[in-house]
């Protein structure tokens, strides 16, 4: 490193440096190496603990996605209650690992932010020396150095210490930097990181309420048909009248809609202005399907939506930003629903959910968990109906029988969803 002489100008702009360092604040948290083993020691453990959870998990899931069938007697009924609510519970014990695997890779993180503060700390007590001896060398002149010392040789070693000192300035203030910018990084993941141990936790309190709920639904089919069959077969064919005439008013109501519908406020098509509501098999699609045929509750073959099977509990997904408009139930028809308008005009609307979490009047993002999906209303098995309307057509109606009622002028998801 050549040599350099330092200014008391260029001095008083490293103490101003070193005073905007010290704005960095510290952890109170002290821990030692080994303890930082222990720790990543713990969070292999945890995550073959997590692998194993997940495959049990998966099996569950695969099991149910292949029986999934309308319930047509009690004992399929029972049978599917049960299967659902082990799948959740084995769901839910693997998101506990998961929430504890966060935490201590929190912890780990704030033992790393802390080990970094602690150098910053000692490299900044390290080069304030520096910048006094440095300081006090820079107070003397050339003339009074030269008649300081008794020969030219002690002369010299004093301008090489000099030297020296600059030299160890000028890596001190790199390492700062470079300390500085490490802190920064620490920082955003630990920030990251207690980010995704909120969603986990959110994931876990929705998991545990549709545990819950699939219980009392169990409990309320058993106290009403007294564990009879026969009153089981009465009160299906009941709820079935029922969700035919529900289904039925909403075909009618929407007919009249799409035949009103004027083409030129329809959003361009294309292929991604939707993304996927949850991930799952698409086990209906929209307009004249199978199922649509053989269902006395419509006039005409006509499915309004598209249907995606998968777990319940499966998170559903906002398809695009937008402004939720509808958070209701209609129990012979959606069941448990939501409603988002986006910014090109379109409603999308998510059905048949176990858990809304998202609240009427809250804006989201593409992507954004807005609930759970679940096999509320007028349903066979657990997957979302996901229906896409026009630009001002969506409306609701309210009906003593089905709760409210989403309405709207229908188009094709699939135009405007990712192949």
């Amino acid at each position: 490193m050549p040599m350099f002489h330092v200014s008391k100008y260029f001095l008083r702009s490293i103490c101003l440096l070193l005073q905007l360092l010290l704005v960095l604040s510290g952890f109170a948290n002290y821990a030692s190496a080994t303890t930082a083993d222990d720790i990543q020691k713990q969070l292999d453990e945890k995550q073959q603990q997590i692998r194993e959870l997940q495959e049990q998990a998966q099996s569950y899931k695969e099991n149910i996605d292949t029986t999934q069938q309308q319930a047509n007697t009690l004992k399929n009924l029972i049978a599917n209650y049960n299967r659902s609510i082990q799948s959740l519970e084995k769901q839910i014990n693997k998101d506990r690992q998961a929430i504890t695997l966060l935490s201590d890779k929190i912890t780990q993180t704030e033992l790393q932010i802390h080990a970094l503060e602690r150098s910053i700390e000692r490299n900044k007590e390290q080069t304030a020396a520096l910048v006094r001896e440095i300081y006090a060398s820079d107070s003397e002149s050339i003339l009074e150095l030269v008649l300081k010392y008794e020969n030219l040789s002690n002369f010299y070693d004093q301008v090489q210490n000099q030297d020296s000192l600059n030299s160890n300035l000028y890596e001190n203030l790199k390492n700062l930097k470079s300390e500085k910018a490490g802190l920064e990084n620490a920082k955003l993941e630990l920030n990251q990181r207690q980010d995704d141990l909120n969603n986990a936790k959110d994931d876990l309190t929705a998991q545990q309420a549709i545990v819950e709920s699939q219980r009392a639904d169990q409990q309320d089919v058993l106290k009403q048909t007294r564990n009879q069959e026969a009153q089981y077969q009465n009160l299906l064919k009941d709820v079935t009248s029922k969700q035919d005439e529900v289904q039925r008013q909403i075909f009618e109501l929407e007919d009249r809609l799409r035949e009103t519908l004027d083409p030129s406020i329809i959003p361009t098509t294309g292929h991604g202005v939707l993304e996927w509501p949850a991930s799952g098999r698409l086990s209906q699609g929209y307009g004249c399907t199978a199922f649509a045929k053989k269902s006395k509750a419509y006039p005409t073959c006509f499915h309004n939506g598209i249907d995606i099977a998968g777990p319940i509990g499966t998170p559903l997904r906002a398809a695009r930003e937008g402004v939720v408009i509808g958070v209701a139930s209609a129990p012979y028809a959606y069941g448990k629903w939501i409603t988002i308008e986006h910014d090109n005009g379109l409603v999308t609307l998510y059905g048949h959910m176990s858990v809304q979490t998202a609240k009427v009047g809250q804006t989201v993002k593409r992507g954004d968990i807005i609930g759970y999906m679940g096999s509320t209303g007028y349903s066979t098995g657990s997957h979302v109906h996901f229906t896409v309307y026009a630009p001002n057509t969506y409306t609701t109606k309210a009906s003593k029988l089905a709760g409210t009622l989403p309405i709207g002028a229908s188009l094709n998801p699939m135009d405007y969803l990712p192949k």
